[in-house]
């Protein structure tokens, strides 16, 4: 025997000769401070009943937990103590390999390392029942093995349960041309930033930028995380580059154009991000507008860690893009001289960069950094469009305050089966986007059923890469490349209709079934609102369910549901707009508003009635016991809209007209119902616009004086039952090419 072998024995025999000597003492110190935790815990339990009955129960179900907890851990040891070393050794060993492998890679890579360890397990028994002979025991583990492993190659080779909603169609034409189609304009594709780079394309750059210190604006990353990103980037972030890819159309030498920066989000930083938008790029040069996909690869998290203050590091180094596209704009001897439209500028960003793109935005009209004053901005750009698509929210607070804008046109979109982003923050951004009345654009939010966070990006794919995506419920997602060209679609128009006035693509964000000739519509839930919106309840001022902001009354009429209440988000966080929930059990029922004359003085034969409306989802019609209307699940359920003038019947089917609520329909994310509900709802009610000219009055009326419209009604008389979400009632003016 060795002096280290002799070493270890003496040890372990002191060992053992104090923990036989004593274990009953520990045990008596261990159960008298446990008597006495629990005996005092009972006098802060309350339960009506008495002092005594308090401790008597904290005492009963502490003893009773103990005793429990101690029979079991007798038979569990002496199960353990029969098993031979090594397969305990193998068994611990690998639950922590498992967990181990698990911190890195996430809960479904430990869900399915233990699959696995059960996999193994039963294939294990099989083998030693065959060896052995023993039919039955063979028989019956066989096919279990066989049933686990069929049920494990079944998750993961198909894709699941079919969404609710439908894509197909309309044969019509639309009168709208498609956005998204290619335009006149030749491509010319380059990228810049600092040729220190080392990746290919940042290293062989048509032009040199300088790098910017970003280190003031996050909160830097240490110890190992700081020396790998180091080592893996070959610079720190106070050498931070300017790094961008541009499509850029080829027009005439006296040609400007509007500048668009696009921002992708966060993802693992080795796995770049920034080529993904190419067809968003391509798309908008071919259509007169530079198009430069920024590079912030280097801000993302690693395996390493992550940065802190990320998102106000994304927004500052996007206005230093523009600081530099400016700079190139107004030198004479650069060959970009002159090139770009400052004065019309937009941002569009992907998760994080979604909401770095409304920071930017905000950073650009201060003059100090706001979590450090002593950081000065001078930016001032015109940054007149900004599109969050999937973006966060409240991740980087300016002074710790959410990010209030003012005068900016604004779209949002996001997936309805998005496992990155599971709720729609952005909607919190868009309902905090406000306009002051000569303000001429808009704001719109656009939610879309089957699409998937990391499909708007073609470097990204599917929010979860494998294997962590075979427990996705697949078959809910939209096909990429419609889901790309929905986006294409919608973001090509905005920036059309705001950034060179072609208001007749407006028509897509007020009218869905507009843009029904080439995308599906039926998934799409549209918001819309503008300047000119004069509201007459929007249910934000009080607590009251009889007022309404403008001051006129409200009203309901043989109702089974009435309530003002916060939409929320799927986790059950408030969405922060208050609407009106609308049920009936007969259709008698109904709902008024009165009209203000200060509103209704201003109507005009282009006035429209305007809502957004969405029906509830159908565990909603559960939990109020209201049923489905026959014959409209998942269908749109139809209602009749009202407007009465002064001197008509209430009931006068001259002042109705019939419009159809959308339903909301259910995304199950994953395949397991345990996991979907963990996640929170299995939908989210998102509202869609709905408008009414009231000019169809003059069918009937021909003599109406508009202004005398005084009641709007939602009149349920068309289904028994039926369960609405209503917001944002007023009016508005025509658009001018609907």
């Amino acid at each position: 025997m060795n002096k280290w072998e002799k070493i270890f024995q003496n040890i372990m025999e002191k060992y053992s000769t104090f923990i036989k000597g004593s274990w009953r003492y520990i045990v008596f110190g261990l159960c008298f401070y446990l008597s006495i935790y629990i005996f005092f815990m009972g006098f802060f339990f309350y339960t009506g009943a008495g002092k005594y009955i308090d401790v008597l129960l904290t005492v009963g179900v502490g003893l009773l937990s103990l005793t429990t907890a101690v029979f079991l851990s007798v038979l569990v040891w002496k199960f353990v103590r029969g098993l031979p070393k090594l397969l305990f050794a193998c068994l611990i060993g690998a639950v922590s390999a498992i967990y181990a492998v698990g911190m890195y890679m996430g809960p479904f890579f430990r869900m399915m390392g233990y699959s696995v360890l059960v996999l193994g397990g039963f294939t294990g028994i099989t083998m030693y029942f065959f060896k052995k002979k023993a039919k039955i025991p063979f028989i019956v583990t066989a096919v279990c093995t066989l049933a686990l492993h069929s049920i494990f190659v079944y998750l993961t080779a198909t894709d699941g349960e079919r969404g609710e909603w439908s894509l197909e169609r309309a044969k019509e034409t639309s009168t709208i041309s498609n956005p998204a189609e290619i335009g006149e304009y030749a491509v010319k594709q380059f990228t810049y930033g600092s040729g220190l780079d080392k990746r290919e394309e940042y290293k062989d750059v048509l032009f040199k930028t300088k790098t910017v210190n970003l280190a003031p604006y996050t909160v830097q990353p240490h110890g190992f995380n700081k020396w790998y990103r180091e080592w893996f980037w070959g610079f720190n972030l106070r050498q931070a580059p300017v790094n961008g890819r541009v499509w850029m159309p080829v027009g005439s030498e006296d040609e400007t154009y509007p500048l668009v920066l696009m921002v992708h989000g966060n993802h693992n930083m080795v796995d770049y991000s920034d080529g993904g938008y190419a067809y968003l790029g391509e798309m908008l040069a071919s259509k007169g507008y530079i198009a430069v996909s920024v590079d912030q690869n280097f801000i993302n998290s690693g395996k390493s860690g992550h940065i802190g203050w990320d998102n106000a590091g994304r927004a500052w180094l996007l206005l230093k893009h523009l600081e530099q596209w400016k700079t190139w704009n107004d030198s004479k001897s650069h060959e970009l001289f002159q090139k770009v439209d400052m004065e019309n500028i937009a941002l569009i960003g992907h998760s994080r960069g979604g909401e770095a793109v409304s920071t930017a935005k905000l950073f650009s009209e201060l003059e100090r950094f706001p979590n450090n004053a002593k950081l000065r901005f001078n930016f001032d750009f015109n940054i007149k469009s900004l599109i969050g698509i999937s973006p966060g929210d409240g991740r980087f607070q300016p002074g710790d305050q959410p990010v209030d804008l003012e005068d900016v046109n604004y779209l949002t979109i996001q997936g309805g089966n998005d496992t990155d982003h599971t709720n729609y923050w952005g909607i919190r951004q868009f309902k905090r986007i406000q306009f002051t009345e000569e303000f001429d654009g808009f704001k719109s939010s656009i939610y879309l059923y089957g699409a998937n966070h990391g499909q708007f990006n073609t470097s990204w794919g599917m929010d979860q890469p494998s294997p962590y995506w075979w427990f996705m419920n697949r078959e809910e997602l939209l096909d990429p490349d419609v889901q790309r060209d929905i986006a294409k679609t919608y973001i090509s128009a905005f920036l059309d209709a705001t950034l060179k006035n072609q208001s007749e693509y407006k028509t897509l964000f007020t009218k869905k079934q507009a843009a029904a000739s080439f995308i599906p519509t039926d998934p799409l839930r549209i918001q819309y609102e503008d300047a000119s919106f004069d509201p007459v309840a929007n249910f934000e001022e009080d607590v009251d369910v009889l007022t309404s902001s403008s001051g006129g009354d409200l009203n309901g009429y043989n109702l089974s549901v009435w309530k003002e209440m916060n939409l929320l988000l799927r986790n059950q966080e408030k969405q922060e707009n208050q609407v009106v929930k609308l049920g009936w059990r007969s259709n008698t029922s109904r709902y008024t508003l009165q009209i203000p004359e200060g509103i209704s003085s201003s109507f005009e034969k282009d006035t429209v009635l305007r809502f957004d409306a969405i029906q509830a989802h159908k565990q909603r019609y559960d939990f109020y016991n209201i049923p489905l209307p026959e014959g409209y699940e998942n269908k749109a359920i139809p209602i009749s809209v009202s407007l009465k003038p002064k001197g008509v019947g209430d009931f006068d089917s001259r002042i109705r007209k019939t419009m159809f609520i959308d339903p909301t329909y259910t995304t199950k994310l994953y395949r397991f119902e345990w996991w979907n509900k963990r996640i929170g709802n299995q939908y989210e009610h998102m509202l869609q616009t709905y408008e009414l000219p009231i000019s169809f009055l003059k069918e009937s009326f021909p003599d109406i004086e508009y202004q005398d419209i005084e009641e709007i009604s939602f009149e349920f008389n068309q289904t028994e039952s039926g369960l609405i979400l209503l917001d944002n009632i007023g009016f508005t003016t025509q658009l001018k090419d609907e």
